[in-house]
């Protein structure tokens, strides 16, 4: 359960450096506005998963 629970902080980790960068990309440029929310909506709900993931797998890890 333990190389579970550093997996799942390294995959939040990584997710939440690509939405550090993406996000202003996205809204930077202004080609089509509705592909970059769509886009931003789903990076975000798999950040929230991916938090939510690590909270349950962290329980399991004493």
């Amino acid at each position: 359960m333990q190389i579970l629970n550093t997996l799942t902080v390294l995959a939040l980790v990584v997710m939440s450096f690509a939405l550090i960068v993406a996000v202003p990309v996205l809204y930077a440029s202004s080609e089509d506005s509705g592909r970059s929310n769509r886009i931003i909506l789903l990076g975000s709900g798999v950040w929230v998963a991916l938090v939510l993931l690590n909270w349950g797998v962290s329980f399991f890890v004493v």
